[in-house]
C-alpha cells in the first residue's frame, strides 16, 4: 500500500468535482490519451514531446513522472490525499478502483481513479508538521514516503484524525526502546 498526494488543479479548482464524484482526476489540458495503452516511460515522454512542443525537456521529465504515476503504480488499496485550497483541511480517500480514461472529458478531466472518501475535512492543524511538510510539495501527484508518512496518516484514522507519537520509553543513557520491549536492565 502507498499514500499518494493529489492535487485538485492549480488553484483548487476541481476539488469539489473530486469530493461529489469520489474520484481524482489527472488534470492535465490537451493530454487526451488513454494512458493505459503506454507501455512504458520512454513511450509516454514521447507523446508528452509531441502534445506539449512548447515544454522544456525538464517540465517534460517532472510530467511524464507524475502521469506515470497516476496511470501505472496507484493501486487499489492506496490512500489519496487531497489538500484542500478552500480551507485550510486536508481530505483522505482509499482508491478502490483502477486508471480509467474518459475521452469526452471534459477539458482537462480525461483521466480519473475512483475512490471511496475516508474522511473530508481534517483540520491540518491534527497533523504533525513533517507530514504538513511533505503534503506542500511542488508536484501535483506524488507518492508521500519520507517519515513514514503512510503508516503514520493510517494510524490517525484510528486516533480520531490526530497525529499519534511514536510509544518511546527513556532508559539509561538517553537511549530509547519501545515501550512493548521488556527492560530487563535492572538498575545499578
Amino acid at each position: 500500500m502507498a499514500l499518494w498526494l493529489v492535487r485538485s488543479g492549480t488553484r483548487g479548482q476541481f476539488e469539489q468535482k473530486f469530493l461529489d464524484e469520489s474520484r481524482v482526476y489527472l488534470c492535465w489540458d490537451r493530454l487526451n490519451v488513454d494512458l493505459s495503452l503506454i507501455e512504458d516511460r520512454l513511450q509516454l515522454r514521447g507523446l508528452l514531446e509531441q502534445t506539449y512542443p512548447e515544454a522544456k525537456a525538464g517540465r517534460i521529465t517532472q510530467n511524464s513522472g507524475q502521469i506515470w504515476a497516476f496511470a501505472k503504480k496507484i493501486s487499489v488499496g492506496d490512500w489519496i490525499v487531497l489538500p484542500s485550497k478552500s480551507s485550510p483541511s486536508i481530505h483522505i480517500g482509499e482508491v478502490v478502483g483502477p486508471y480509467t480514461h474518459h475521452p469526452e472529458g471534459p477539458e482537462p478531466c480525461f483521466h480519473s481513479i475512483a475512490v471511496r472518501w475516508i474522511e473530508l475535512d481534517i483540520p491540518r492543524t491534527n497533523f504533525d508538521q513533517d507530514i504538513l511538510y511533505s503534503l506542500g510539495a511542488f508536484l501535483t501527484i506524488c507518492e508521500i514516503k519520507r517519515n513514514d508518512a503512510e503508516r503514520r496518516v493510517r494510524a490517525m484514522a484510528t486516533n480520531g484524525w490526530r497525529a499519534t507519537k511514536p510509544a518511546l520509553t527513556i532508559t539509561r543513557a538517553g537511549a530509547t526502546a519501545d515501550s512493548d520491549a521488556d527492560d530487563d536492565a535492572s538498575d545499578s
